[in-house]
């Protein structure tokens, strides 16, 4: 009997020691977690919610603000070689009619390095209009993109609505 008594002692011990164990990996790989969050996702960054449409034209001539005046329209900023790009740019083409049916306009700006490939073109033509840049783009600098891929949203009043890297949380309001 005392040497069953010892090793149910025993076994209690070694099944809190385990449990505590346990608890110390989960909390850790919690803490990894977050952390691998943090540097996936792009810095936070842009306008600030309300304000007015900045001045610009695309490098080719092809758009400016003055264009787009008067009715809400979603700005898409990609780059060739942005591992999040092609599903955000896959999202925006297949909602790109539900989309149109509430008025909104999409235009999306394609940084093109010299040597990457304009994969994300035919997506992106589906969705709107789109612009090519074969450079870091001057359009992202007057909207203070610093990541892509960034979704700006603006109402019919040209003040910015919403702002973001996903497409389903910049248009979760519609």
């Amino acid at each position: 009997m005392p040497f069953l008594s010892t090793a149910v002692a025993i076994l209690a011990a070694l099944v809190l020691a385990d449990l505590a164990l346990s608890a110390a990996v989960i909390r850790r790989l919690r803490e990894t977690e977050t952390k691998l969050i943090e540097m996936a996702s792009p810095p936070a960054s842009g306008l600030p919610l309300g304000t007015a449409m900045p001045h610009f034209v695309s490098p080719d001539g092809q758009v400016s603000n003055a264009d787009i005046a008067g009715s809400p329209v979603l700005i898409g900023f990609f780059s060739a070689g942005c591992r999040h790009c092609p599903a955000q740019a896959e999202a925006l083409a297949d909602r790109s009619q539900e989309i149109a049916s509430t008025g909104v306009q999409v235009l999306s700006f394609l940084s093109v390095g010299e040597d990457a490939a304009d994969e994300l073109g035919p997506t992106l033509r589906k969705a709107g209009l789109l612009v090519l840049d074969d450079s870091p783009s001057v359009v992202m600098a007057t909207f203070q993109v610093q990541g892509t891929p960034t979704f700006v949203l603006f109402g019919a009043d040209g003040r910015l609505a919403a702002r973001g890297h996903d497409l389903g949380e910049v248009l979760g309001s519609r």
